[in-house]
């Protein structure tokens, strides 16, 4: 399909893996130099946000910007040249509470395709391999048979990891007679696994697993170092969102630092306190300017992150740590492992009335929800409480909140999933 589109996955594609495996050559430098300058231009031209700015010399010169500002201006964040053009809507809860969701461009959906299939390769996974995606898999986002086929993957819900889930899970991967196999998932999802393979001292060696990816959690060290000695293979950590895309990833050459994507974005670390650079090795927040969507330019994006910087080998920057991620565990009514990601789908339908919402479970059977709302009230309560209900227990006790503001950690950050009740036995 490519061939017949002129190439242009493949021209992307040899682009990304220059830029990205020589950043700091003077072709990198003026390649992404003249998509910075071009972007900028175009924000300040086109989007009415940025139209207050006369002529900015950098990047620098632009504020630093977060969910709820693109939120409360989401039409001054759109492109006029743009704004009437089919464009792709992509939405995520990230990991801060906010619910959010952008447009994206053609160019833009090209490049991220040609982002995630560089980085799959930089995993030892390529297009047509057998791929697992262990997710949270709902209507909204589960892909059909044929596609599924078609695309030679297996969409594995984890949204009840229980025992018997999970050796369901393992029996799929030992019969599955396929050469290569690469796993994409959930870092808590992987932790699970990790624990159920450790307790009953099984190691699978042959299954041809060539490597796991974790994605939208933190992967902490236990389940990196375990899950690999149990599955064989090398666990590995991609930052990415549906928002903006893959923004850097370990890799099977750099295994326990992230690659920046520097083909396509512009990554800054700034200081916790304020806007100026983070130190080298010192933690920052990670901010992010997107180089390909036009349609909502998205410069100098503080994804509420904090990462650490540092320099590999060759002397090429990384991000040696990257912290933030880390959702609380949360437990249905029976004391039962249930996926963060289960509660996010609970409020897909809600976006358009909430500015902010929060999980919290209070006690071994007690839950409540902190709901910011858009306007005055909410009429889905009873709803909402029967969704939940669904896969915490009928026997669940839900109480809804109503509050101006989800109070901010230290950090700046504000956790959407508390386990109050955990925490405190």
């Amino acid at each position: 399909m490519d061939y017949f589109k002129n190439n242009q996955l493949s021209k992307q594609l040899k682009e990304i893996e220059f830029c990205v495996e020589q950043p700091n050559s003077d072709l990198a430098h003026q390649i992404k130099a003249a998509y910075l300058k071009d972007l900028l231009t175009h924000a300040v031209k086109t989007t009415p946000y940025y139209q207050g700015l006369t002529r900015p010399s950098s990047v620098a010169d632009f504020p630093v910007i977060k969910k709820t500002i693109i939120q409360e201006n989401f039409e001054l964040f759109q492109s006029s040249i743009f704004k009437d053009k089919k464009n792709f809507k992509v939405s995520t809860s990230g990991s801060t509470g906010v619910p959010f969701f952008l447009y994206q461009n053609d160019g833009k959906r090209l490049r991220n395709h040609a982002d995630v299939i560089y980085f799959f390769k930089e995993a030892n996974f390529n297009v047509g391999d057998r791929l697992y995606e262990l997710e949270v898999w709902r209507n909204h986002n589960k892909k059909g048979k044929l596609k599924s086929w078609l695309q030679n993957i297996n969409q594995f819900d984890v949204s009840r990891l229980t025992d018997e889930r999970i050796q369901t899970f393992l029996k799929l991967l030992t019969s599955d007679k396929q050469s290569k196999k690469t796993l994409l998932g959930f870092a808590s999802a992987y932790e699970m696994i990790a624990q159920y393979l450790e307790k009953n001292n099984m190691t699978l060696k042959n299954i041809e697993l060539t490597s796991a990816i974790a994605n939208a959690e933190h992967l902490n060290s236990y389940t990196k170092s375990t899950l690999g000695k149990h599955l064989n293979t090398v666990v590995l950590s991609r930052y990415s969102s549906e928002e903006i895309g893959v923004m850097a990833q370990q890799t099977i050459d750099s295994p326990n630092s992230f690659v920046i994507n520097n083909a396509s974005y512009h990554v800054e670390l700034l200081d916790l306190k304020n806007d100026a650079p983070a130190k080298l090795g010192e933690f920052g927040r990670i901010v992010v300017t997107d180089l390909f969507n036009y349609a909502m330019p998205i410069i100098r994006y503080d994804t509420g992150d904090i990462a650490q910087f540092g320099l590999n080998k060759n002397g090429v920057m990384v991000l040696t740590r990257i912290e933030g991620r880390q959702m609380d565990l949360i437990y249905d009514s029976k004391g039962s492992i249930i996926s963060s990601f289960v509660i996010y789908t609970k409020f897909y339908r809600y976006y358009h009335l909430l500015k902010q919402y929060q999980f919290i479970q209070q006690g071994e059977k007690e839950y409540e929800v902190k709901l910011n709302l858009q306007g005055d009230n909410f009429q889905f309560e009873n709803q909402l409480i029967m969704d939940i209900k669904s896969d915490f227990g009928e026997d669940a006790q839900v109480t809804i909140t109503y509050v101006n503001e989800i109070p901010a950690l230290a950090s700046g950050k504000r956790r959407k999933v508390i386990n109050n009740y955990k925490n405190n036995t």
